[in-house]
C-alpha cells in the first residue's frame, strides 16, 4: 500500500507510565514504491492523499475497487470479522503462528512437571517418560467449520475418534519457513492438528523450558526472527485535514497473533514494551497487577503529508514526517492500587474472557474514559481461564494473568534463563535476526527506524508465497 510500505509509525500517548523515547516505531518493510503496486493497480491510498491536499479536508469509506485481490477477498473479510466476537479467544485465527505438535503415537500424553514447571511426553501404556515434546512454530492456514469447546482443549478420550475426524476439527498448520530464505519448502509440510496439541506462540518461553535450543524445530527460530512485524486488515475509512491523515482498520496482526475490533488483549508495560533496554514496570510498582484493553478502534495516523520532489502532484506518503498506529479503547486493572477511579467494572464491560477469571477488575481511570496505546503494547489477547490451564496445567490460571514469564534460571539456554516477559524477549531476537529489518534502507531518520516491520499483508509480513498450497 503506498504511504505504509515502508512505513514506521511510533507511539501515541501511552496508557500507564511514561514510555522511552523510541517506542513503537517500525522499520520499513520493503524499498518505498509509487502510486501502482508492481501489477500495475493504482494505489487507493496515493489517490487520497492527494486528493487531501486538492481538498483540504476529506472523508471517504475506503474501496480498493481496482484491486481483484481486494474484491475477491472483501467477502471472505468480512464474514471472518462478523464472525470473532462470538468465538473464543482461545480459538486460533487463520494467519496466526502457534507452536502445536504432530499427533502424538496412541497412549502418549503431554504433561507440565508441577515443579519444574518444564513439558515433557510421558507413555502411559507402558508408564514411562517418552522424552520431549517435539514443538514446532507454525501458520494457522485454515480452521475447522466446527467451533471448538472448551473439552476440545484435552485430549479426547477415544484417541481413535480423534484421529478420524481431523480433517473436520484440527486446524490446517503449516510449518514456518525462514522470513530470510527464499527456500519455502518447509511450508508443504502441513498437518491437521487438534486443538489440545496447538499453544499459543505467546508462552513459547514456559513451553520449551528445560528443552536444549539444539533441539528446537527450525520452524521455531523461523517464528522468532518473525516476531516483530505489523500488517494491518480490513482498512475501512480514510479521513485527513491536510497535511494530516488518518486510516481506521478492522483488525491488525503483531508477531503471531491477530487481533480485531472487540477484542480484549493484555497490555505489556509501557518501558517493556517496546525494547530490552527497558525495566520500568507498567503500573508504579505493583508487578501482581495487568492492564486489558478492548480494543475499539486501530488508527494509522500520518503526520504532515508532503509531495514528491520528482514530481508534486503525487503524494504517496514516503515523505510524511512520522506515523503512529494506535489502538483505542477502554483500559481495566487488575489491581485496585493502580487504578486512579477505584471503581470496578460492571457486568455490561466484563466480555466472556474476563468473565472467566475470579479477579476484581477495576477501571484504570474513570468508566467513560478511552485511551490509546502503541500497537506494541499488546502482549496477546486475554485467554479464558478454562484455556490458560489447559495450557499450562501446573500455574494456577490467576497466577498466570498477574505474574511475568516464570521461567527457571537453571537451564543452559540463554534465551529461556532469565525471567523475561516472552513478547518482548521474541521481539528483540527478532530485531537482531530479521534481515529485513537489520538490512533495509530507511527514507527517515535513524532515530525513526527501530524495531518492527510494516508489511502490506500478512503473508508479505511472513514472507509467504503460498497459504494452502496456493499463490
Amino acid at each position: 500500500m503506498c504511504g505504509t510500505k515502508g512505513r514506521k509509525p511510533g507511539p501515541k500517548k501511552p496508557v500507564g507510565p511514561p514510555p522511552a523515547a523510541t517506542k513503537g516505531q517500525i522499520r520499513p518493510a520493503l524499498l518505498t514504491r509509487g502510486p501502482v503496486d508492481e501489477e500495475g493497480t493504482p494505489d487507493v491510498f496515493c489517490s487520497l492523499f492527494t486528493l487531501l491536499k486538492s481538498e483540504g479536508t476529506l472523508s471517504r469509506v475506503i474501496e480498493e475497487r481496482a484491486s481483484l485481490d481486494w474484491r475477491a477477498e472483501r467477502p471472505l473479510v468480512k464474514r471472518h470479522a462478523n464472525s470473532i466476537p462470538k468465538q473464543p479467544a482461545f480459538k486460533p485465527r487463520t494467519g496466526e503462528i502457534v507452536l502445536y505438535l504432530r499427533p502424538l503415537p496412541p497412549g502418549v500424553q503431554l504433561g507440565q512437571d508441577p515443579q519444574t514447571h518444564q513439558f515433557s511426553l510421558h507413555d502411559t501404556i507402558n508408564n514411562r517418560p517418552s522424552g520431549n515434546p517435539k514443538w514446532l512454530a507454525g501458520v494457522v492456514t485454515q480452521v475447522p467449520s466446527t467451533p471448538p469447546t472448551t473439552a476440545s482443549l484435552y485430549p479426547p478420550h477415544d484417541e481413535s475418534s480423534d484421529s478420524h475426524s481431523l480433517n473436520q476439527t484440527g486446524f490446517r498448520i503449516e510449518p514456518l519457513p525462514s522470513p530470510n530464505s527464499s527456500d519455502k519448502n518447509l511450508s508443504i509440510q502441513h498437518t491437521y492438528t487438534p486443538l489440545h496439541l496447538i499453544r499459543p506462540f505467546a508462552f513459547w518461553q514456559h513451553l520449551l523450558a528445560g528443552i536444549p535450543e539444539s533441539e528446537w524445530h527450525i520452524s521455531i527460530h523461523n517464528a522468532l526472527t518473525a516476531s516483530a512485524t505489523v500488517s494491518l486488515m480490513d482498512r475501512q475509512r480514510f479521513s485527513g485535514k491536510w497535511p494530516n491523515a488518518s486510516i481506521y482498520s478492522s483488525g491488525l496482526f503483531v508477531g503471531a497473533e491477530c487481533y480485531w475490533i472487540g477484542d480484549v488483549v493484555r497490555l505489556l508495560s509501557s518501558a517493556s514494551s517496546h525494547g530490552p533496554t527497558a525495566t520500568t514496570s507498567a503500573s508504579d510498582g505493583d508487578e501482581k497487577s495487568i492492564l486489558i484493553m478492548k480494543i475499539q478502534k486501530i488508527i494509522s495516523k500520518f503526520h504532515t503529508l508532503s509531495p514528491e520532489p520528482s514530481n508534486p502532484s503525487i503524494i504517496t506518503g514516503n515523505r510524511c514526517h512520522k506515523i503512529t498506529l494506535s489502538i483505542q479503547g477502554p483500559v481495566y486493572t487488575s489491581s485496585h492500587t493502580t487504578s486512579s477511579s477505584h471503581i470496578r467494572i460492571t457486568d455490561t464491560h466484563r466480555s466472556k474472557a474476563v468473565q472467566t477469571y475470579d479477579t476484581e477488575w477495576f477501571h484504570l481511570f474513570q468508566p467513560d474514559d478511552i485511551h490509546s496505546t502503541s500497537f506494541s503494547s499488546i502482549h496477546s489477547r486475554l485467554y479464558e481461564a478454562d484455556a490458560i490451564s489447559a495450557y499450562l496445567p501446573s500455574f494456577p490460571a490467576s497466577s498466570l494473568l498477574h505474574a511475568p514469564t516464570n521461567t527457571t534460571t537453571t537451564h543452559n539456554n540463554e534465551r529461556i534463563s532469565k525471567p523475561h516477559n516472552p513478547i518482548p524477549r521474541a521481539r528483540t531476537i527478532a530485531a537482531a535476526t530479521d534481515e529485513r529489518i537489520t538490512d533495509s534502507h530507511s527514507p527517515h531518520t535513524p532515530s525513526q527506524s527501530k524495531s518492527f516491520l510494516w508489511a502490506d499483508s500478512r503473508s508479505e509480513a511472513l514472507d509467504l508465497q503460498t497459504v494452502n498450497g496456493l499463490e
